[in-house]
């Protein structure tokens, strides 16, 4: 058996137009705020991964069209969703008049709980994702706008404004007799169909250098933030309030902000005339102030287009003055009077700011990690030869085999950076505006080839050997001379290398090769030591036994010659004194060989009787030699000084 209040199997109630209508619309605006949100998102990442989509996500958000754009997406999709949620709990209501749903499941079949409770829940959430993605996507007040990404992206947002403008004609013209909420979901969709367009509007003028317009965007990106607000502070608020009947049941889609917004010139009289009582329709004042403001609109129109004249420069810009569209003066700092726009233009032009680009090196392998002043370095920033570094170039290089003579290549990991700026003159200013479009990936080209030739034609000993100093100095001046054949107005201030080395995978054997290289010469080094060392020890010797030689040479000679003259003075004197000569010579001969001897004298002629005789011998333990008697004739004695006399008896 099946209830009588139970649909019956098959027999469920086709949808109604209403139903249909805003589950597509909520389809549409949901996927166009998801796709938004993914490209818009690509900002976050690195531009390097994605160069073009991440470049356009980027200018997008720095502009402030991805705030605006996100956020109005959003707050059609928190409208929305508001009042599908309350259609369908209508829908339910009238396919399920009774509750057939024990509990809480039978709270989303209720409109009158649906108009309560499911508002204060659906369209908070909503706000709050607006107020997320307005605050994340906040637009950069003193950003440079990329003039190749406007058009691409403005035409993007165009295309889901026009798409909005059809979802917002499509509600217009909806019957509020099966919508209730078709009024001010209109109001809602069409206020997303204006910041859409007038973002896209604000893209293409920021892209003609009118760089103040990022002003009007953040005061645009306010403006569904606070539609947002005053939705959820209305759906907040009716939870302080009774549950309303069901046929009474709507969702929160009126907005006072968007009524003024959207409801025309009368709408400030009309909800002053409604909501405060007051009527200033027959009030003179008010008739001469609508009888004055086209004037006025239009004075103030001529005199801001005017202002459009005015233009201050930077201290670190200058501007290139374009009249009709030709080029009159090169502009210095500071406030200048042209001809309004497009009449007059001025492209601005940098002074003295200095560019760096790393040679070799993709774009997207371009730019360190930034580093804080106290936090440890990255090993990114490690300069040995053993790590990779993300900004480091290979190039190959010409060798020749030391031992067969065989030609080949080996390669080289080099990190070259150059330095240049816009030249100072106003002939260079020109020339930069008007002759090159990417100076960036001039200088990068151009100094590449002159770095590709650089190293090829050279060989790893005179690459690694050369002073960094040196081959910088050298491509310095050949870069500058193929930018001024160019006249492309830059000036090359420097040519940086920060390291020439074998590739990472190849250092350890380099650096064997190298050790091989020190010890051989240590080697060679030691033995010519040694060498020099056993030379001067030889040299030495033969100096000390020549020298020796000679000495005992000389000392011969001089004993010989000594005894020459001795043997020649005997002669003489033994020619002249004969015997007498030869006497005197033995007893001097005799005195010599008898002096270290002791002797005791003993004369005959003395008496056997017991007469005293004189005892020289030295005492026990004296030395020294004895002394001659007078009886010997003998010259003085040797003895010792105090001899010891004793008498003795001869037998």
């Amino acid at each position: 058996m099946v209830p009588a209040d139970r649909p019956r199997a098959g027999s469920s109630a086709v949808a109604p137009r209403s139903y249909r209508t805003l589950r597509r619309l909520l389809s549409v605006y949901a996927a166009a705020a998801l796709l938004s949100a993914v490209f818009l998102g690509l900002a976050l990442l690195s531009r390097s991964r994605l160069p073009g989509v991440g470049a356009l996500a980027f200018e997008a958000v720095t502009g402030g069209l991805g705030a605006i754009t996100e956020s109005a997406l959003l707050l059609a999709v928190t409208a929305l969703a508001a009042s599908f949620a309350m259609v369908a709990a209508r829908h339910r209501s009238a396919t399920q008049p009774a509750p057939v749903l024990p509990g809480w499941r039978s709270f989303p079949a209720d409109p009158g709980w649906m108009a309560r409770v499911g508002q204060a829940v659906i369209v908070p959430a909503g706000a709050a994702l607006v107020v997320v993605a307005a605050t994340l996507m906040w637009p950069n007040l003193h950003a440079k706008s990329a003039i190749v990404s406007a058009n691409y992206v403005a035409s993007f947002v165009f295309a889901l404004a026009f798409v909005s403008l059809i979802a917002e004609r499509t509600i217009a013209a909806f019957p509020e007799a099966l919508l209730p909420e078709a009024p001010a979901l209109r109001r809602i969709l069409l206020i997303t169909t204006v910041l859409l367009a007038a973002a896209a509007c604000l893209e293409l003028g920021r892209a003609n250098t009118l760089e103040w317009l990022v002003w009007v965007a953040a005061g645009l990106t306010c403006v569904p933030v606070a539609v947002a607000s005053e939705l959820a502070v209305r759906a907040l608020a009716r939870l302080f309030l009774p549950q309303p009947a069901r046929d009474a049941a709507t969702a929160i889609c009126h907005s006072l902000l968007a009524s003024l917004v959207t409801g025309g010139p009368r709408s400030p009289g009309n909800f002053l005339r409604t909501r405060l009582g007051l009527d200033f329709a027959r009030s003179w004042a008010l008739s001469f102030l609508s009888a004055a403001v086209l004037p006025a609109l239009i004075g103030t129109a001529l005199f801001c287009w005017a202002l459009s004249g005015v233009k201050l420069i930077d201290l670190g810009q200058r501007g290139v003055y374009e009249r009709l569209g030709a080029p009159v003066a090169v502009l210095g700092p500071g406030l200048h009077v042209l001809l309004p726009w497009p009449l007059g233009r001025l492209r601005p032009v940098e002074y003295g700011a200095i560019h760096e680009v790393a040679i070799g090196v993709d774009q997207a392998e371009e730019g360190g990690p930034v580093v804080a002043a106290e936090a440890p370095p990255p090993l990114a920033l490690n300069r040995l030869w053993e790590s990779e570094h993300p900004g480091q170039a290979n190039y190959l290089v010409p060798s020749i085999s030391a031992g067969t003579g065989q030609q080949g290549f080996q390669t080289v990991s080099t990190e070259i950076s150059v330095l240049y700026r816009v030249g100072l003159t106003d002939t260079q200013a020109l020339d930069s505006v008007y002759t090159v479009a990417q100076p960036q990936e001039l200088v990068r080209e151009t100094a590449g080839r002159l770095v590709l030739r650089y190293f090829n034609s050279r060989t790893l000993e005179a690459v690694l050997g050369a002073r960094r100093e040196t081959i910088g100095d050298k491509l310095r001046s050949e870069l500058a001379a193929d930018l001024d054949a160019y006249h492309a107005g830059i000036d090359v201030v420097s040519v940086l290398i920060e390291e020439i080395h074998p590739p990472a995978g190849a250092a350890s054997a380099y650096h064997a090769v190298q050790a091989a290289q020190i010890n051989a010469s240590a080697s060679i080094s030691n033995e010519l030591g040694r060498a020099k060392r056993v030379m001067g020890t030889a040299q030495q010797e033969s100096h000390l036994l020549t020298t020796a030689a000679e000495a005992s040479a000389a000392e011969t000679l001089s004993a010989a010659h000594a005894d020459d003259i001795r043997f020649a003075a005997d002669r003489a004197a033994y020619g002249t004194g004969g015997h007498a000569f030869l006497l005197e010579r033995w007893y001097r001969d005799l005195d010599q060989a008898l002096s270290p001897v002791a002797l005791t004298i003993v004369d005959h002629r003395l008496s056997p009787a017991q007469a005293p005789i004189l005892d020289l011998r030295p005492a026990p333990g004296a030395s020294g030699a004895v002394a001659n008697t007078p009886a010997s004739g003998a010259g003085p004695s040797s003895a010792s000084p105090s001899p010891a006399l004793t008498e003795q008896g001869i037998d």
